[in-house]
């Protein structure tokens, strides 16, 4: 059965997205909605969401032995190593953390 919405319950999620800048699927998971629901009622909107931040990539050297695939995330002056099976939310969290000291 498919969960009707109120009109309300759909600027709440359009307006939060804007005013915190948070990820459109964050958002969403929060408040209970599918993804693909939020980014129709942004679109239906007239918002266009914003991207949570650009990073530069960086490709290692060729000789640099690889013992398990990762990324290095370099933001705000930190690197964060970034392994199989990381937490979105939480990287989401540091990077937005660290983008602020800038």
């Amino acid at each position: 059965m498919r969960r009707r919405y109120t009109a309300e319950q759909r600027q709440q999620l359009v307006s939060e997205v804007q005013s915190t800048g948070g990820g459109v699927t964050a958002v969403a998971k929060r408040l209970g909605v599918t993804p693909s629901s939020a980014y129709l009622w942004i679109k239906e909107a007239g918002v266009e969401p914003r991207p949570l931040a650009f990073a530069r990539v960086v490709k290692s050297s060729p000789r640099a032995p690889v013992a398990s695939p990762f990324v290095m995330v370099e933001v705000g002056g930190a690197t964060i190593r970034v392994e199989p099976g990381f937490d979105v939310d939480l990287l989401r969290s540091v990077v937005a953390a660290l983008g602020d000291r800038t």
